[in-house]
């Protein structure tokens, strides 16, 4: 009890795949893929629709998440790779992030087992959502690659146009994502900031209802001033994430999403250095979404519109900061390099994409640029929409909100 920052419920246990361009075009080989097969949409039937799939983001520079029909599809594909086991689910990212910076946290989990109980921080307060001896390992395979990789193999050959991610899991706790809203509840009513992880792996309606009464009823045991920030996703059936933004837009405060959420959402590809076009798209989601505030963070840039946008800035520098510092160095990171980030220079491009969307905007956003990282040799791409968030929850604490 006490916690001011509280957050729920997704956690997951990831396995981090080491990226080797010869791995990916061995597979390509093995399974006899050609290029006008790629494409994003399709049955994730078998270990050969993901590798299609994967191939198919990671020429167009698109981040995804993938929900195959077995969990053993996950493990075949993760089979070929070494990878490291980290703790995975925005929520849980987020508090391991706020426990390297010095902050308490209060965690409803979705799951529990022998690497969330090893790899959790001390200073999460973890509540297991689910009974004694649920401990079943279902793993979120992810696959992150730099940009400017070329990938050749069979007639496929392409350049990878940015640095990406995509996760690729069958997770029933995560398909059924349990909510405790009278245990949990009790453990937040002190609590000044949520955070509340997106439901995009969720694919039955039934549950899904179920999950938006018990969000609803668990939220309603926060302070009535306390802040609650929805982190949203690429979810896998589209038209749920509408039904989730019309559920909890009368509760919640802020919506957050990162590029390719914004150009899902909007149905189409923008140029992010394009003011209008960002203008149009923010707009857009504020419109249809009816929450009260939207921010959208980028490789280039953080900004918010909307009823919060000008309290925002502590919170949105601490997201970037925190991001910046991921990129660099990883799970390592340390409050010491999280202020060392702060030190390095703003992209240009960055800097003059603010000044003009504020001049667009007439004021009436809030837009950080995000730091020249182009020297990193080998940044990690996994996280950092997680990472943004756990550095963006200290800044909306009641003291800091300017």
């Amino acid at each position: 009890m006490g916690e001011r920052i509280a957050m729920g419920f997704h956690t997951c246990v990831d396995y981090e795949l080491l990226w080797d361009t010869q791995v990916v075009e061995e597979q390509i080989r093995a399974f006899d893929i050609h290029a006008e097969e790629l494409q994003m949409d399709m049955d994730m039937d078998c270990e050969r629709s993901v590798w299609i799939a994967c191939l198919a983001h990671l020429k167009e520079g698109i981040g995804g998440e993938m929900v195959p029909d077995t969990a053993e599809i996950c493990e075949q594909f993760a089979s070929h790779f070494t990878y490291d086991i980290t703790l995975g689910g925005t929520p849980t990212r987020a508090a391991i992030i706020l426990d390297r910076l010095g902050y308490d946290t209060v965690l409803q989990t979705s799951c529990y087992n022998e690497h969330v109980e090893r790899l959790m921080p001390a200073r999460v307060h973890a509540l297991p959502g689910v009974e004694a001896g649920h401990d079943r390992i279902y793993p979120h395979v992810v696959i992150q690659c730099r940009g400017g990789v070329r990938i050749h193999a069979n007639d496929i050959d392409f350049i990878t146009p940015r640095e990406n991610r995509m996760m690729i899991s069958r997770d029933i706790d995560s398909l059924h994502m349990p909510i405790l809203p009278d245990a949990f509840g009790k453990r937040i009513t002190d609590a000044e900031v949520f955070l509340l992880g997106c439901f995009s792996e969720v694919i039955e309606l039934d549950v899904l209802k179920d999950c938006m009464k018990k969000t609803k009823a668990l939220l309603s045991y926060l302070p009535r001033d306390a802040c609650i920030v929805l982190e949203d996703g690429c979810y896998v059936k589209r038209d749920f994430r509408y039904y989730v933004h019309s559920q909890l837009a009368p509760v919640i405060h802020v919506l957050s999403m990162n590029e390719d959420e914004l150009q899902q959402y909007i149905g189409k590809r923008i140029d992010i250095f394009d003011p209008q076009a960002v203008k149009d798209a923010v707009t857009y989601v504020y419109e249809h979404s009816s929450i009260q505030t939207i921010l959208v963070h980028s490789a280039a840039w953080v900004l918010a519109y909307g009823k919060m946008a000008q309290n925002m800035h502590n919170a949105l520098k601490g997201g970037m900061q925190t991001a910046s510092t991921r990129f660099r160095l990883g799970d390592a990171l340390t409050r010491k390099d999280y202020e060392d980030t702060q030190n390095i220079p703003d992209k240009a491009d960055s800097v003059a994409f603010c000044n003009k969307i504020k001049e667009l905007w007439d004021g009436q956003i809030c837009c950080i640029p995000c730091k020249d990282l182009s020297y990193v040799e080998n940044p990690t791409v996994v996280g950092l929409g997680d990472s943004f968030v756990g550095g963006l929850l200290p800044g909306l604490l009641k003291e800091n909100r300017e």
